[in-house]
Formats: C-alpha cells, structure tokens, sequence
C-alpha cells in the first residue's frame, strides 16, 4: 500500500480503529500491565498496530516463536535498563548535594535533556521552558521534578549533570530521592512478569483485526518503555507526600505519562495531575488525545491545557482548557516576511522522515535545513551538497524563507501562521504525521504523496500566493488565532489560578 492508499484507509477507518482497541480496554483488567501496553496506547510510532490495521495486512509468524524470541529481547535489554539506572541512582546519591529550600506544594515536571544541559553548562529545556519565569513573577513556590532524558547507554554523564543542576538556584527533585531498596525489587519483578502479563490480551481470532492485533502485541513486547516502571514508581513515592497539591507535567500521554498518572491517582487522589500539551499536535499522533476511558482507568490527569482552541476536546469525565503558548511567544512578535529567497527544511523526531526529505529536495536552491533539537544531526550522514544546516531561531529564518518543507514537524503550523506556504512530505513507512488541518491547503500549504510532485505543488502554491496574498494574510491569522494562545497577564491568570 502506497502512502495515498494508506492515508485513505485511515480517513475510512478511523473510527472503527479506535473503536477496536476501546473495546479491549474495556474488557481487561486495569492494572499496570494494561497500562503501559504500548500496543493499547495507539501510538503509531510505538507500535506497527496503527499501521497495519490501516494496512489490512500483516506477517503472521508461529506464535509461540514470536512470543519465545521477543521476550528473550525483552529480558535482555531491561536487565541492562535496571543495572543501569541503579547506577544512576548510587551516582546520584554520591554528587547531587543540592537541598529544596521550599515545602514541596507545586510540582513542574518535565524532561532534563542530559546531553544538550551538560554541553551548555546550565540547566535549560526546551519543553515547559518560560514556566519559571511566570511562576515566580507570580510569587507561587515550585519545584522542577526532571526526567533525565537518554542516559540509559551511560549513566556516568550524569555526574556532570548533577554538579550543574547543583548550581542552579531553583529547587529540583529526581526520582532516586524517594527511591527505597524494595523498589528494585519491585521493578525486577514487574519486569519478569510483563510479557506473560501481555498474553492477557490476545483476542480470539475470530477476524483479520484479531490477528493484526495479536501478531503486533508480540511484536511490542520490543517496545516496552523501561521507564514506564520507573515512572510508576516514582509516582507511588511521590503519592506519599502530604503537601504535594497540584503537578503540571509536560505530556504527549505515553505510557511514561500514564503510568506515573495511574500510580498517583491510586494511592492519592487529591493531588491533582495538570498536563502541559503547549505544543503543535497532529491527528495520527492518537495517544495524545485523552479519553474518558483512560480517566476510568486511573490513567488520565484531571485537567489538560492545549496549546489552543482548535486542540480542545469535549469530554465528561477529562477537563479540557486552553493553556498559553510557553514555546510559541514569538509568534505574537514576528513582523512578517522580509525577503522570500529560501527553501527551508524543518526536522522531525521521526529520523527516517525527516531522511526521506533530505533525499527529497536535491533540485532546489538555496536550502537551509533547521535539525529537530532532540535528533542528533550526525544519523542522517553526509547531507546534499545544496543543504546549508542553520542553529538559527526559527522566526528569523522565517523572515527569509519563500518556502517551507516538513514532514511530522509542528513547525510547520509555525510556518503558516507568520504567512509561509508549506509543503508537507507524507511518510514513506507510516501514518503521515501532519500537523495542518484542511483550511487553506492548496492555498498556503499542500501535501505530496509522492517525491516527483514536489516541485509541481511548489509553482502552484507559489503562484497562488502570488495571486491571492490577502486571502494567504487571513489564512494566515486563522491559523495564529486557533492553535496559539498569548501570554498575556489574563491568559497566564486563567491557566494556572494565579492572583493579580
């Protein structure tokens, strides 16, 4: 199935796909194992489930084969995963000396890029990054509880990690704080017992969807998230602290969101769980989006703040609120564009996307590649010869940019709302993760299913935006309107129940 036929397939099937798993949700019982089952999260990029179901097709091998095999990958790598973060533990408590001078009420909970903190010297992040600020403008006391993030492979960088953030003034938490010697304990056995806990959830075989279903659980024993457990963990500990009344995570609601979710809304429901969604979000990226199911199931937060209006969901059970646009502020300060003379590429997380449009852009001119912060630029190898890499701020290349070009790249809303048109590469290997909405495609954006076409939607849009530029400017500020919300004192007010 070519990606066109396969984008077809989702927009028919939508509906019954979620449906499916529902119904399973519905009919197992909630406990960790449940939650954490990466194939039950939706996640397409966590699990082929997705794909294949839209695919109406998948390999089919012995069962019990699959099962044996990747469960031996599983043990293999999580017995590593824990002999690892013990490490990380004992080095924590030998170099983190750093003491929390306020009673622990407000939690900000967020990812500690470990690599890019202990590069620049200085704690900073780029999820929730503003939030500080606010807060003590505010006078409102916090502390900043990190998820140290890709540290697996070696723990040991976390000692200089650890000697920055001792330095920092503001408070901070890690999960080795609260960690107790029966907790490895538990995790060894919640890791023993996770694949044969998976079998719970084999269907009978009754349709084609049954046996996609049971050939991916097996094949997502692979993608078990370790920290997922640690998460867990964490949030039993933390459930134990009185003076704990609200936490704001960031969240994309993966499995590390709802296990610590789970674990806290189980052993104290008056902490309330505040998730941060202050991002562009795109319709395929299914485990985002919170159910009444999942607040069922213990594995929701109480609240989610969106990064606009378009992005609210009417729910029952799940309060949905816009929140401000922490990452997007400049957005509301960008003066337009000053000269259209560049082609500008926009990475994504998803490497082997973001691959597919470097190899997709050698007949253009004048191209300027901006990396995803997360991805190290060195997997894609030995760029094109016409692709010049900017660490520029983004709205500054916008200023000189006549055409963007992304794929899985939230950016590209960015784009479109300060007045660039932009072409969106459908994935070659998955579900296109597209962050534009209907309004204005062919206008100020477009998809191409196919590479050969790139340049042919380029003169269109092009020309069309030659044309019409007063209909570009009010698409333009229907997308600002709708997917971005200020930071002025009423908005910032409103989200987090500050006083004036």
């Amino acid at each position: 199935m070519n990606p066109r036929e396969l984008q077809n397939s989702y927009q028919k099937n939508r509906q019954k796909f979620h449906d499916y798993i529902d119904t399973i949700k519905k009919n197992t019982p909630w406990d960790i194992y449940t939650i954490i089952n990466p194939t039950l999260i939706k996640n397409p990029y966590a699990s082929d489930f997705p794909k294949n179901y839209f695919i109406n097709s998948s390999e089919f091998s012995n069962r019990i084969i699959n099962f044996t095999k990747n469960s031996f990958k599983f043990y293999i790598k999580n017995l590593y995963l824990l002999f690892s973060y013990f490490i990380a533990f004992v080095l924590y408590k030998i170099y983190f000396k750093k003491q929390r001078k306020n009673e622990t009420k407000i939690i900000i909970d967020t990812f500690g890029l470990v690599d890019k903190i202990n590069e620049s010297g200085e704690f900073s992040e780029n999820y929730l990054s503003g939030i500080y600020e606010i807060f003590e403008r505010f006078n409102t006391q916090y502390s900043i509880l990190l998820r140290p993030y890709r540290v697996s492979k070696n723990p040991f960088k976390m000692v200089k990690f650890f000697r920055i953030i001792n330095q920092d003034k503001r408070d901070f938490m890690f999960e080795y704080e609260f960690l107790k010697w029966n907790d490895f304990a538990l995790l060894f056995l919640l890791i023993a017992l996770y694949p044969f806990k998976t079998l719970r959830l084999l269907q009978d075989e009754k349709t084609l969807e049954d046996k996609i279903f049971n050939s991916s659980l097996f094949e997502d024993i692979k993608h078990f998230s370790f920290d997922s457990l640690t998460r867990y963990i964490l949030g039993k500990n933390l459930a134990k602290i009185q003076s704990i009344e609200k936490i704001y995570s960031w969240s994309e609601f993966q499995v590390i969101e709802r296990s610590f979710n789970f674990a806290v809304r189980k052993n104290r429901s008056a902490i309330k769980l505040i998730a941060c969604q202050f991002y562009l979000n795109y319709e395929t990226y299914f485990n985002t989006y919170v159910d009444d199911l999942d607040y069922e199931m213990l594995s929701a937060p109480h609240e989610v703040l969106v990064n606009g209006k378009r992005y609210l969901l009417d729910r029952e059970k799940v309060e949905y609120n816009t929140g401000v646009s922490l990452r997007y502020k400049s957005i509301f300060d960008f003066k337009g564009i000053k000269e259209e003379r560049n082609i500008l590429l926009l990475g994504s997380y998803i490497e082997k996307d973001t691959q597919h449009m470097l190899e997709s852009v050698k007949e253009f001119d004048n191209v300027i590649f901006k990396n995803h912060p997360a991805v190290d630029i060195k997997k894609f190898g030995v760029l094109p010869k016409n692709v010049t890499v900017s660490n520029e701020n983004i709205y500054k290349l916008f200023e000189h940019a006549k055409l963007v070009i992304g794929t899985a790249s939230g950016t590209s809303v960015e784009a479109v709302a300060c007045g660039v048109s932009v072409i969106i590469i459908a994935s070659r290997n998955n579900l296109t993760a597209n962050p534009l909405v209907a309004h204005g495609q062919g206008k100020i954006w477009d998809i191409t299913f196919e590479i050969g076409n790139i340049a042919e939607i380029y003169k269109k849009l092009m020309k069309y935006r030659e044309e019409n530029i007063d209909e570009i400017i009010e698409i333009s500020s229907w997308y600002k309107d709708n997917f971005f919300v200020s930071l002025s004192d009423e908005n910032i007010v409103k989200t987090f129940g500050f006083k004036k």
